[in-house]
């Protein structure tokens, strides 16, 4: 028998075996002109660095959280609402958060930021930037921050690994 025949029936009998035990030829390579899938971006998953503050973001409203800490007035974590175009005043003047530590969980009530505090030009009953007062704040704990923002539509925002002094913008 020829070579070239017992090579083209050995390679026959090669693919007939691997059909059979449910094997498949390996694919082609993929293009790389293809798009990649699309990402939903799902707050918890993770959180982005926008300056010294942690930001969980939907892909349409961006949650800032920090700190301001302050031995004689007390501890305040500060949440500020963006969107693509900078400070995003909600139709919202409160919003609640829950702080879980390693053996700790609190509530916090946000209220709008003194006027002074927020972009000028914000009106009555909407508010960017929300205040807490948070006794239990304390330097040194990691904390998962969540709260639904009081957006159109309400989005669940997570800051994960929050620790006060690291994302702190004012301390005295």
């Amino acid at each position: 028998m020829p070579a070239w025949i017992r090579d083209a029936w050995l390679s026959g009998l090669v693919l007939s075996t691997l059909v059979a035990a449910g094997c498949a030829m390996p694919s082609a390579a993929p293009s790389t002109t293809s798009a990649p899938p699309a990402h939903a971006h799902v707050p918890g998953d993770h959180n982005h660095a926008k300056g010294k503050m942690p930001m969980a973001t939907d892909g349409t409203y961006d949650a800032l959280l920090t700190a301001h800490l302050s031995a004689k007035d007390g501890n305040e974590p500060d949440i500020f609402v963006e969107n693509k175009d900078g400070p995003f005043a909600l139709r919202a003047t409160t919003m609640e958060a829950t702080a879980r530590g390693a053996a700790s969980q609190h509530t916090a009530s946000f209220a709008c930021a003194p006027a002074n505090e927020r972009p000028a030009g914000e009106t009555s009953g909407t508010c960017s930037h929300f205040v807490a007062k948070a006794p239990w704040l304390r330097v040194g704990e990691l904390l998962r921050v969540e709260a639904m923002l009081p957006a159109d539509k309400p989005v669940l925002i997570t800051s994960r690994d929050f620790e006060a002094r690291t994302y702190a913008h004012h301390e005295e």
